[in-house]
């Protein structure tokens, strides 16, 4: 596998990670039981960075992919598909402060929405999957410059991820603790 695609499947690893907690949460709730809002609110804002970083890495690989210089000339679909998840992720925000005011159907409104936020995320994600690999198929000289260019991205991001990181396995230990 070449490196630049390597790199990519460790970030959709932790997006991945992110998800399975929230539909856990969305699951939790669904079901009539309480999760905390602070861990809803935190979720939404880690998937938050973490799909703002993995669009600007996705959109710069398609970039170079398709010989643009820069990510000036990104696609017009991906960018629509992140400002709806966008949209989502500002509702569900909106959601969880009324949860966390003690709002008893805010629970169900944000188990039903997230459902659906996950659902498109996780189209999104087999999206990027299917495609990018037979882009790039036999494609070293290009692989050097995409890795390059994402290893510029993770430097200018890598205090985010790292703080993102820390933040991640801490909401983890506690999401275990409230499924005790």
């Amino acid at each position: 596998m070449m490196k630049s695609l390597a790199y990519l499947r460790r970030q959709e690893g932790i997006l991945e990670s992110l998800l399975e907690m929230l539909d856990y949460a969305t699951l939790r709730l669904s079901r009539g039981k309480d999760v905390p809002p602070y861990m809803l609110k935190e979720l939404i804002e880690l998937l938050q960075m973490y799909l703002d970083i993995s669009h600007k890495t996705t959109s710069e690989m398609m970039a170079t992919l398709l010989g643009y210089q820069s990510t000036d000339s990104t696609d017009c679909e991906s960018d629509r598909r992140r400002a709806a998840l966008r949209k989502y992720e500002l509702f569900l925000l909106k959601v969880v402060e009324a949860y966390d005011l003690g709002y008893d159907g805010a629970k169900w409104v944000f188990a039903r929405y997230a459902g659906r936020y996950i659902s498109s995320l996780r189209q999104r994600l087999e999206g990027e999957k299917e495609i990018l690999p037979t882009w790039i198929e036999d494609r070293e000289q290009r692989d050097r410059e995409i890795l390059k260019k994402l290893k510029k991205i993770n430097g200018e991001e890598r205090r985010r991820r790292e703080r993102a990181m820390a933040r991640i396995e801490s909401l983890k230990r506690e999401l275990e603790k409230v499924a005790a």
